[in-house]
């Protein structure tokens, strides 16, 4: 038993070396001395739009997030909510399959003092919004690009894909199947010095899920909510691409962003680090640009999209530190 929860210690911290391990080898093979002179090639005066994108990303989110927890019966301020988001970003950040995003559940249990298990829930829907997104597009990503660039069997993949979802829809109405399929990942993404209380309450968190879900008017607004902050997340991966002055078409990039996002949620990495500049090499490549304008790109978007905000996020929660014990708890 000791031995178990060694590994389980230890893993956390060895799994980032896998993908530490990926990004060096691609380093060395793209050469450091071209991925630097690719990065070089950086029209400077363009960087000003690096912020103003990573703010319109963060507000969209926040919005999002907010409309979440207002559905819920959670008033949030427009600010607060997005203010948080990026703590929450950060977190996420520097931690494997971006678990430390549930960080925003604990910030929103001391705002409004509300159960911590009904504040996870907001984080877990805005997620899942997330993450059916990916899928959904990674799927259509993956039939476009096997017929236009590289055979691959699509009928194939297109029968998956509508079983996958005929399947979670059939399995939604079982109360018990969908307990047993979703609390651990509940769990997973949950605190762990919170766990043992949220299990306890995970069937009054199903229930709000299902009623959640049951709104087709909610469902619409966050289906909008969810391709606004994507679009934007796409427009990101052009700019990066015309910043550096890669010949890629933006169609393209919008084409595989859905992909290299599922290969980022791999939880051996942090942040993505080396899988997802290995993804973008092998499609970069599908197009005749060299690996080292591919990671060029990979490492201007991670500098941009993620670490710039995760900076922000870090700052602010210096400045607006996180009390992990609620206020009554601690009185």
């Amino acid at each position: 038993m000791e031995d178990r929860s060694s590994v389980k210690r230890i893993l956390p911290w060895i799994m980032p070396l896998f993908g530490l391990a990926v990004f060096v080898a691609v380093v060395q093979h793209a050469g450091p001395s071209r991925i630097l002179a690719v990065l070089a090639q950086a029209h400077t005066p363009q960087l000003v739009w690096a912020p103003l994108l990573v703010t319109a990303i963060a507000i969209a989110r926040g919005i999002r997030w907010r409309y979440v927890t207002r559905s819920l019966g959670i008033e949030y301020g427009l600010a607060r909510a997005t203010l948080v988001w990026t703590i929450g970003f950060f977190a996420s950040s520097v931690t494997p399959a971006k678990a430390g995003d549930a960080l925003r559940a604990v910030y929103l249990r001391n705002d409004t003092g509300r159960p911590l298990g009904e504040c996870f829930l907001t984080v877990f829907v805005d997620r899942l919004w997330d993450l059916g997104f990916v899928l959904g597009a990674g799927i259509a990503s993956a039939l476009v690009f096997s017929r236009r660039y590289i055979e691959i069997p699509s009928a194939s993949l297109l029968i998956a894909g509508v079983a996958i979802v005929v399947a979670v829809s059939a399995l939604s109405m079982h109360r018990g199947i969908m307990r047993a399929l979703l609390k651990p990942t509940f769990m997973l993404l949950a605190p762990a010095r919170h766990r043992d209380q949220l299990s306890v309450s995970f069937h009054s968190f199903y229930d709000a899920l299902r009623e959640f879900g049951s709104s087709k008017r909610r469902a619409l607004v966050m289906a909008a909510l969810t391709l606004l902050g994507w679009a934007l997340i796409f427009v990101l991966g052009v700019y990066v691409a015309r910043l550096l002055s890669i010949p890629v078409d933006p169609a393209y990039i919008v084409l595989i962003m859905p992909i290299v996002t599922l290969v980022e949620l791999i939880p051996f990495t942090v942040s993505g680090l080396g899988t997802r500049d290995a993804t973008v090499v092998y499609f970069f490549s599908v197009v005749g640009v060299g690996s080292a304008e591919a990671v060029g790109f990979s490492i201007t978007y991670l500098l941009i999209g993620t670490y710039l905000t995760a900076l922000v996020g870090l700052a602010l929660w210096i400045r607006y530190p996180v009390r992990w014990r609620a206020a009554q708890e601690t009185t």
